[in-house]
């Protein structure tokens, strides 16, 4: 039985349009498996605003591998 394993995975704040990326690198349930990328982007607010990003993304200041 073959599972997809999460490999790895890192967050980043696009400051032009006011979103966060968090990019996660799987197994594929396959034999001889191989590795893909997905991508999922959170939107927070026009860039207009002008609004600093969250807290968290503030401190952080560098890509996070898990």
């Amino acid at each position: 039985m073959y599972q997809k394993a999460l490999v790895g995975a890192a967050t980043r704040y696009i400051a032009g349009r006011n979103s966060i990326q968090t990019v996660y690198w799987r197994t594929s349930d396959a034999p001889n498996s191989k590795m893909f990328k997905v991508s999922k982007t959170f939107n927070f607010g026009s860039s207009k605003n002008q609004e600093p990003p969250p807290l968290q993304v503030q401190h952080e200041k560098i890509t996070r591998f898990n």
